[in-house]
């Protein structure tokens, strides 16, 4: 039992700070470097199902973006909502008919809704290059000239990962923001050894050609999620080099924290689910060691009290847990900014592995989303 609880401390420690190390310095490989002074058009994708509450602030950010209209295509999938979503968006183009915008309805052909409407948008996109972000999200000004500046930058870049922040108030949401800057950290750096095996399709760009080519979606289209890392998977199969991460706030998207704890472990349940589909061998080792050492953080005192550790080891494991994450969030906030974010780590710490381990359980069960059972196929 010893020498479980010393390897699985010390494999936690070792796996997430080589992963959060190169993210300090991280920069796309200077062999997929090829300059253009092209100022690139972009169609972006938004799949909504029923955020009447939440489109009112993307859409005004859209209008706020600094970057010519002309160059943009806006396309808006309709997943069957019924709450006056696509009523208004169709109010907002009327008020704002410069802006291109181009609604349709997804095709229901998976169980994956986003990735039936990405797909489907895809056949109507104008131009080479493909952002997807969510309805709940908030556009900065500077975002499509961060994407531009990228790929001017690296013009033979297949895929682009940016950055998503949360924003709230109060405990739950800052255990979500802590959360989020350790996975942004562990992101970028996972792109720095080029074994990139997360992103987050709030914010992701990839060339339509590139899409094309490895057939999108197929494959993946039996489950819910993973628009996102299943294309990640797929285009890094085919140039890793060419798949970098947007190290760049001006290209950071924000979006609101759950309020709910309820909400919050069933949103994360989802991501986990995904994770037991992917291919990646260092996916499924960084889930590993995130939850048997969340494990091990709950059930060190009952070994310690049973005589199966030592007090010494676990004082090991809670020293290895408390520096580990620290340094992994003092690295995401050089280049993510967060304010006052040390204020909420030491509570996070001693609650985030419970979190964890209730995450783990809801992923093993029925898991739903917007009124749908997901993985299964549902009727509209």
């Amino acid at each position: 039992m010893s020498f479980l609880v010393i390897l699985i401390s010390f494999g936690y420690a070792m796996t997430l700070l080589c992963l959060a190390m190169p993210a300090l310095k991280y920069m796309p490989n200077a062999l997929s470097r090829k300059r253009t002074q092209k100022k690139h058009s972009f169609s972006i994708i938004i799949v909504y199902r029923n955020e009447i509450d939440a489109l009112p602030g993307l859409l005004e950010s859209i209008t706020k973006l600094n970057y010519a209209k002309d160059l943009t295509q806006w396309i808006f999938v309709n997943d069957n909502s019924n709450d006056g979503s696509a009523q208004l968006i169709a109010d907002f183009h009327d008020r704002n008919s410069e802006i291109n915008v181009t609604q349709m309805e997804r095709p229901v052909i998976s169980v994956s809704a986003k990735k039936d409407g990405i797909t489907a948008a895809i056949k109507i996109a104008k131009f080479d290059y493909v952002i997807t972000t969510d309805a709940d999200c908030v556009l900065p000004g500077q975002w499509l000239i961060a994407f531009n500046r990228h790929y001017q930058e690296f013009a033979d870049a297949l895929l682009v990962a940016a950055p998503v922040q949360l924003i709230g108030t109060g405990f739950i949401a800052a255990i979500q923001q802590l959360e989020m800057m350790a996975l942004q950290t562990i992101t970028a750096g996972a792109f720095a050894i080029r074994q990139p095996f997360m992103c987050n399709g709030a914010n992701l760009s990839f060339r339509k050609d590139a899409f094309e080519a490895i057939d999108g979606y197929s494959g993946n289209d039996h489950l819910s999620s993973g628009d996102d890392i299943f294309l990640l998977e797929k285009l890094a199969a085919e140039d890793v080099i060419q798949c970098h991460y947007l190290k760049d706030l001006d290209a950071g998207v924000k979006t609101a924290s759950k309020s709910h704890w309820s909400h919050l472990i069933n949103q994360r349940a989802r991501w986990a689910r995904k994770g037991k589909e992917t291919k990646s061998l260092l996916n499924k080792l960084v889930a590993f060691h995130v939850a048997a050492m969340s494990l091990l953080f709950i059930i060190s005192p009952i070994l310690w009290l049973m005589d199966l550790i030592s007090i010494q080891q676990l004082i090991c494991v809670y020293l290895l847990k408390f520096f580990t994450d620290f340094i992994v969030l003092i690295i995401g906030n050089e280049f993510l900014a967060m304010r006052s974010w040390s204020r909420y780590f030491l509570p996070n710490f001693l609650i985030y592995p419970f979190v964890v381990i209730a995450i783990g359980i809801k992923s093993l069960g029925k898991l739903e989303w917007h009124g749908r059972s997901i993985d299964r196929s549902t009727d509209q």
